[in-house]
């Protein structure tokens, strides 16, 4: 596809490579480092790593700008690799 000739139309298009590019990079990242964590997961992973207790999923929707759906199966991936409870 030629962008330039299509200009703003392929804006959407464009951003959305360029998200997977950036999350292809940081999946490649986390295992260089062994690190077990998919970047979907990491706005999660974040905000509980600095709580000082558990919250509600609710809570942490709001906190990320996720929808409360995406949030709970987020929660629900990282507690089968036994990441949160």
């Amino acid at each position: 596809m030629d962008f330039d000739k299509i200009g703003e139309m392929a804006l959407g298009s464009r951003l959305r490579a360029l998200s997977n590019k950036v999350t292809e990079d940081a999946e490649r990242i986390y295992s260089l480092y062994d690190v077990e964590l998919k970047p979907k997961w990491f706005p999660v992973f974040y905000f509980l790593s600095n709580q000082v207790k558990g919250a509600a999923i609710t809570l942490i929707a709001k906190e990320i700008g996720h929808s409360h759906p995406s949030v709970i199966k987020i929660v629900r991936e990282m507690s089968k690799q036994e990441l949160v409870l």
